[in-house]
């Protein structure tokens, strides 16, 4: 009597296989007790297939998002480089700068500190505005207003982008056989102009001098979240000039 019921329990097992078989995969059984609430799979191909738990969704989720919020505040040291010499041929002064000018005022300073004999202004104006308002015409104006001589000026107008202003200044370096520069622009923002200054002009000593930020921040958590947007955005930016313009990130 019992080997006619194993014997029953053994073809009633191998139909349930077969069936199996037939629809083209075979259910493995779970050996311990932490697979109960996943389905393994094993598909044609060989490969194995698991349904993943809302619990392991949720958790992957939470790292994406602490991540995120991470990221930029731990790169931000990072992204600046103040590395500027005691002296250099030009000062480059990046356009885009927003009010007050902390870039224009802090290449004011260098000047008066006899850090270089020239001072270049950069940047465009916005698509569909006239040419005076560019940000380089606009810079030039506010520093002439505050002492600085206009002979010792020049413009790089026209740019839209700091890889268009370094192809503009590539040409003023070899027009004028500068072989250092030191770059004034915002603190996060002085690695990725380095590193698209250097790519473009090998031939010149490439450094920057952070211009601080002279807006006042309310509050602390105004203050990191302005450090997050910038740091974010840099980041961002310099993804899409190593793929794009082929810019080295270090």
């Amino acid at each position: 009597m019992r080997r006619k019921q194993a014997s029953r329990q053994g073809i009633h097992h191998f139909a349930e296989v077969n069936t199996s078989r037939s629809r083209g995969l075979s259910v493995r059984q779970p050996r311990h007790s932490w697979y109960n609430n996943d389905m393994v799979l094993r598909l044609p191909s060989g490969r194995l297939s698991a349904r993943r738990t809302p619990g392991s969704e949720m958790m992957i989720a939470l790292i994406l998002v602490i991540a995120i919020v991470a990221i930029p505040f731990l790169a931000a040291p990072w992204l600046i480089i103040d590395d500027a010499a005691d002296t250099a041929d030009a000062i480059i002064v990046l356009g885009g700068e927003a009010y007050p000018p902390n870039r224009t005022i802090h290449a004011l300073e260098l000047y008066r500190q006899q850090r270089a004999p020239v001072v270049v202004f950069t940047g465009g104006a916005q698509p569909g505005r006239p040419s005076e308002t560019s940000s380089a015409q606009v810079a030039l104006r506010y520093a002439v207003a505050r002492g600085l001589p206009p002979d010792v000026t020049l413009l790089a107008d026209g740019a839209q982008s700091t890889y268009d202003e370094a192809t503009l200044v590539r040409d003023l370096v070899a027009t004028y056989g500068w072989r250092s520069l030191v770059i004034v622009t915002d603190p996060y923002h002085t690695r990725r102009a380095v590193r698209t200054f250097r790519a473009l002009i090998p031939e010149a000593h490439i450094t920057a001098s952070a211009a601080p930020f002279l807006a006042p921040c309310p509050d602390r958590w105004r203050c990191g979240a302005r450090l997050w947007r910038y740091a974010a955005s840099e980041l961002v930016k310099m993804g899409f000039y190593r793929l794009y313009y082929d810019v080295p990130l270090p």
